[in-house]
C-alpha cells in the first residue's frame, strides 16, 4: 500500500488476520483513498467520499486500484 492506492475496508475478522482467504458473500467495502502513512505503527490516513480523513489500520485494508 501506499499514497494515492483506493483502498477498501476488509469486514470479516478471519479475512483481516489471513488476507489469503476468499469470502466471495462478503466483499471488502470501499472506503476511500490513502493520503499518508498514519501515525501509528500500521496504519494509514484515507480520506473518505465524506471528506473525513480517518486512520485505519494495515490489515483491515485492501487495495481496490492503485495509483
Amino acid at each position: 500500500m501506499k499514497a494515492g492506492d483506493y483502498v477498501a475496508k476488509i469486514e470479516n475478522k478471519w479475512q483481516q488476520h489471513n488476507q489469503w482467504m476468499q469470502f466471495p458473500d462478503e466483499p471488502p467495502v470501499p472506503l476511500g483513498v490513502i493520503i499518508s502513512k498514519g501515525n501509528m505503527k500500521f496504519s494509514w490516513d484515507v480520506l473518505e467520499p465524506s471528506g473525513r480523513i480517518i486512520s485505519h489500520r494495515s490489515k483491515t485494508l485492501k487495495v481496490i486500484s492503485e495509483s
